[in-house]
């Protein structure tokens, strides 16, 4: 079965011209986050799933960076140096694009852990907690609550997940502890993109979505769109979750064709619907007829490359 990305990076060029960022670009995961699952290419699963292979295309030099995906900020920021200093030449400037965790990572290595080895020109954020997540404050504090905290962290620790590392994703912690002590660096560009949809029956983020929209507003079922701003703003992508910024509508959709008897049958609704959603139970003839309003999907190939020309045209 043919691979869907190589068709949705070509119809996008059919229609739009997309320019190749000058420099280099790390792409820098989130939380619980990786670069690629798997090494049999028929059975693998990339997080920036068909990005590399979409920047590639217009000529992008692009790195997929690994780093401890339960870690806290400053280990993982640590790990992202290592990796970033390993992998490209001495001398390079680079154009970091973090996605949520990710975001985090690039602002604390360019604010305190500066190399002689490169040299950050760009930082790039999509659905970033900069002024942490409501979310995570609701499970900190409903769910584990601090009489409990201790438990929850040795628990945590079972799993390889360091402690305190979800505490970094917190209101409090943003607003108390990182964002004053993490200035930006003023030679480096900051840009930033939020995203927010309405989930449906089947979302994956439905009660995460309901608690930040309660406290915070619009948001992507993780990150509102308010957390997200930082630097220059781009712009709130619509009918985006926080999964569909890596592109996993489209990479779930294609796992549910290849494999259906696992995963259930195909579907590319980004709110995860089953086929026949958007059918009614209205029996009248003009009605059948009628096209069905479905939200417009996401094209998350379109935005990184839209990322890719918004740097060459800055000169990055």
């Amino acid at each position: 079965m043919k691979d869907p990305r190589k068709d949705a990076v070509e119809e996008q060029q059919k229609t739009k011209s997309f320019r190749a960022a000058r420099l280099p670009v790390v792409l820098c995961h989130g939380f619980s986050g990786f670069d690629t699952l798997g090494k049999n290419p028929d059975f693998s699963f990339d997080y920036w799933y068909g990005v590399r292979e979409a920047l590639d295309d217009i000529g992008c030099c692009v790195h997929t960076a690994r780093v401890p995906p339960f870690a806290g900020i400053q280990k993982r920021a640590e790990a992202l140096k290592t990796y970033i200093e390993q992998t490209v030449p001495h001398g390079s400037e680079l154009n970091l694009v973090g996605h949520s965790m990710g975001g985090l990572d690039c602002r604390y290595l360019i604010s305190h852990l500066k190399s002689t080895h490169f040299k950050v020109r760009s930082l790039t954020t999509l659905g970033t907690p900069h002024h942490g997540s409501s979310f995570a404050d609701y499970v900190m504090s409903d769910i584990v609550g601090h009489k409990r905290l201790e438990a929850f962290w040795t628990l945590l620790g079972l799993v390889g997940i360091e402690r305190g590392a979800a505490e970094n994703l917190t209101t409090y912690y943003l607003k108390d502890e990182f964002n004053p002590h993490t200035p930006d660096d003023p030679e480096v560009a900051y840009f930033s993109y939020g995203a927010s949809f309405q989930p449906g029956l089947f979302s994956r983020f439905r009660f995460s979505w309901k608690v930040l929209m309660d406290r915070e507003g619009p948001n992507d079922g993780l990150v509102s769109v308010k957390s997200a701003h930082w630097g220059n703003y781009i712009r709130t992508i619509p009918n985006a979750d926080h999964m569909d910024l890596m592109n996993w509508v489209n990479a779930l959709a294609w796992s549910r064709a290849r494999f259906p008897w696992i995963l259930g049958g195909s579907s590319h609704d980004p709110e995860g619907r089953p086929k026949g959603a958007f059918e009614t139970d209205n029996d009248d003839e003009a009605d059948k007829d009628a096209p069905k309003e479905e939200p417009p999907l996401f094209n998350a190939i379109e935005l990184y490359l839209e990322i890719s020309d918004m740097l060459h045209s800055r000169g990055l």
